[in-house]
């Protein structure tokens, strides 16, 4: 710990590292940039004496003069092109103000991120006891003559002040501090002959660039010359940088930044867009700043000096964002279409006609849909697959006739194979034994196996038989007597021959009294004569 305390106590190991020389030339190149800032600065005071002198008179243009020829241009342009040097003048002297300010307030150009008013900020705290900056916030007696919270946000005077109160550093010396007060003063002065730029480009602007000012007004329009250092360097420059001109990174300081629009420059803050909705701030700008480039491109060659083509710019970019911020339309309810009457054209003949009498509803099905009042139906399977018989089997169904067989949905067989249920000849079979029911089974055409009603000339008859294996069984009595014929007709006149002996029969086998095959004496082998 005592280490670590040593190594914060005495900063940075990065400027540690450094020798006496490189600091020492590095103090040299700053008091170089504070020399040159100050000469700068002393060029621009008589273009700034100029300018405060005509700033309040204009001279109308003559007939035929070039504007580029007029003094007012010269002075514009002189001042444009010291505007350059400014930028690169204040961001060094930016730099030597936070270098030699951070011994005194650590991390104050963190809080306050705009260069002007760190400078101002600066200007006013100086010495001063850091736990009171609330106090001093509020105080008019600077350098400045105005109070703090006026410079900078209240959100930023708050952090300020939070982090002032935890800092322990020692004062700066008399002779350093009067160093960084000069260059915060050099600060301010640049960023005043900026707005007085500024101020004097915009009363020229409708002399200088007519139609940017009729397209986003004259002071955007002076704004984004002065920043761009002259009408003909913004001529030159994309559409896509216009949105991120003048943009205030310090603004929203302490809030979320990842919401709302990044790029709030000059034209965000001009009139044509300060007024669209904020869901279309960021089209709108895109739409502006490609007008702006073609505007001020236009401007450059001194065409319509009228600014006509500028507010035409203007009425279109009015008539899109318009477009853009009109509801969307509400359609009215759309009737239907007429009904078309026509009947669906349908498969038709007699091979359609067959097929749609086959698949018809039966009479089994019609009864299974149907139900007896007051009486419980009968179901068959079992657990889910339980189905309802409605009147399938049931003796008193209502009607007055008995059930008719539509020939149409009756199962059919070919002439050639008229299956089991066919005619057969010498067989027929009993009905009477069923009584009341013997005429509804044969026009249901019951087939009983094997049998069917007799032919005409021809003689049979069937019995019933109940036996214990197979319950009730059609037996035909003649069938035992007709397979008797059938063997006595084939294999009752046949005889058997030896296999030795062709022609020769077979002698009958023998038996004994027992009934017992006695089998027959081997053949005696014949002798030969030696």
């Amino acid at each position: 710990m005592a280490d670590l305390e040593a190594d914060f106590a005495n900063g940075d190991d990065d400027d540690d590292s450094k020798s006496p020389s490189d600091a020492s030339k590095q103090g040299d190149q700053q008091v170089a940039s504070i020399h040159s800032a100050s000469k700068l600065l002393a060029n621009l005071k008589p273009v700034m004496d100029e300018i405060r002198q005509i700033i309040d008179t204009v001279e109308p243009l003559e007939d035929n003069e070039n504007i580029e020829e007029t003094r007012e241009y010269q002075l514009l342009l002189k001042a444009n092109n010291l505007s350059e040097s400014m930028d690169s003048e204040q961001a060094a002297v930016h730099k030597f103000i936070r270098d030699h300010y951070t011994a005194r307030f650590p991390y104050l150009d963190d809080l306050v991120k705009n260069p002007v008013d760190y400078a101002k900020t600066v200007a006013i705290i100086k010495n001063g006891p850091l736990d009171d900056i609330k106090t001093i916030a509020a105080k008019t007696d600077n350098d400045l003559g105005v109070p703090l919270n006026r410079i900078i946000s209240a959100p930023t005077v708050m952090v300020v002040t939070v982090e002032a109160s935890r800092i322990n550093t020692e004062p700066l010396s008399d002779d350093e501090m009067a160093k960084i007060v000069a260059a915060c003063h050099n600060m301010i002065a640049f960023d005043n002959h900026r707005r007085l730029i500024t101020e004097f480009t915009q009363t020229r602007m409708e002399k200088f660039a007519p139609n940017l000012t009729a397209l986003v007004g004259s002071l955007t329009a002076a704004q984004l010359i002065n920043y761009s250092n002259g009408l003909i360097s913004l001529s030159e420059k994309p559409a896509c940088n216009v949105p991120a001109m003048g943009n205030n990174k310090a603004s929203g300081l302490g809030f979320a930044t990842n919401v709302g629009i990044r790029n709030q420059g000059f034209l965000y803050h001009s009139p044509t867009v300060e007024n669209v909705r904020d869901e279309h701030k960021k089209q709108a700008m895109r739409i502006v700043a490609a007008k702006v480039i073609l505007a001020a491109r236009i401007d450059r060659v001194h065409a319509h000096k009228d600014g006509a083509q500028g507010l035409a710019m203007r009425a279109q970019i009015d008539a899109q964002l318009d477009k853009i911020a009109e509801p969307p339309g509400q359609k009215g309810v759309r009737a239907l279409p007429a009904p078309d009457d026509k009947p669906s054209r349908k498969r038709g003949g007699r091979r359609a006609r067959k097929a749609k009498e086959a698949t018809a509803q039966t009479e089994m099905s019609k009864a299974a849909n149907r139900m007896a009042f007051g009486k419980e139906e009968k179901e068959v399977g079992y657990g889910d697959s339980v189905k309802g018989m409605g009147m399938i089997g049931a003796s008193d169904t209502g009607r007055l006739r008995a059930t008719q067989i539509d020939v149409r949905t009756r199962a059919k067989l070919s002439k050639k194979n008229p299956g089991w249920g066919g005619a057969t000849e010498g067989s027929t079979t009993n009905l009477e034994s069923f009584g009341d029911q013997a005429s509804v089974l044969a026009a249901r055409g019951l087939k009983v196996a094997g049998l069917g009603t007799a032919l005409p000339g021809h003689t049979g008859t069937s019995s019933i038989a109940f036996t214990p294996v197979q319950g009730i069984e059609l037996v035909d009595p003649n069938a035992r007597k007709r397979k008797v014929e059938a063997n006595d007709r084939w294999f009752n006149g046949g005889t058997f021959t030896q296999i030795g002996g062709a022609g020769t029969a077979q002698p009958l086998v023998k038996k004994d009294a027992a009934g017992f095959k006695v089998p027959m004496l081997p053949n005696k082998k014949q002798k030969t004569d030696n």
